[in-house]
């Protein structure tokens, strides 16, 4: 077992840092498996499902790390800004009400694959509805999370150019 205790910081962190790219690609692979080889599979419930299961263990893997309560609204973003999203996205967090923020993706890496794979874009609003929900409610139950846009839907007028995504999060 690696023996992170003995490691340099910089090093766990470069070492850690690259099995998250790995994961990631893995995860993008296997969608792309699924979709080709198990077409009557995805875009199932049940394959949603496992997204918003994802969602749930991250949010209690990182409620055990971080030792932090869930109590509100700061709360939820401190352990956001924890994430896969804080890892692998420019992501904005802007508080609405003492019971709601907004999050949005900048510059989606996701999208910037999609394009460079030759598709207009990846279509994630249902996925990413999924692994939004499983999170927030994995750390309040009263949680809910409603999708402003994805990449596909018509942008709102007032949305600049460069959001990719845009999430409203309450507690309720």
């Amino acid at each position: 077992m690696l023996n992170t205790r003995e490691m340099k910081k910089d090093t766990l962190h470069a070492v850690m840092l690259q099995q998250l790219y790995s994961l990631n690609f893995m995860w993008m692979k296997l969608e792309w498996f699924i979709r080709t080889k198990a077409p009557q599979e995805f875009g199932t419930d049940e394959y949603y499902q496992l997204h918003e299961d994802y969602g749930t263990c991250e949010a209690g893997r990182l409620a055990k790390a971080l030792s932090l309560p869930v109590e509100g609204i700061d709360e939820l973003t401190t352990f956001l800004k924890h994430s896969h999203w804080a890892v692998f996205e420019t992501i904005e967090i802007a508080e609405l009400s003492s019971n709601s923020f907004r999050m949005r993706t900048i510059d989606c890496s996701a999208q910037k694959a999609a394009r460079k794979w030759g598709m207009t874009y990846y279509d994630c609003g249902t996925a990413g509805l999924r692994v939004r929900t499983g999170f927030f409610k994995g750390l309040n139950a009263g949680a809910k999370v409603k999708r402003v846009f994805a990449p596909g839907e018509t942008r709102p007028d007032c949305t600049p150019t460069h959001v990719s995504c845009d999430w409203l999060i309450s507690i309720e």
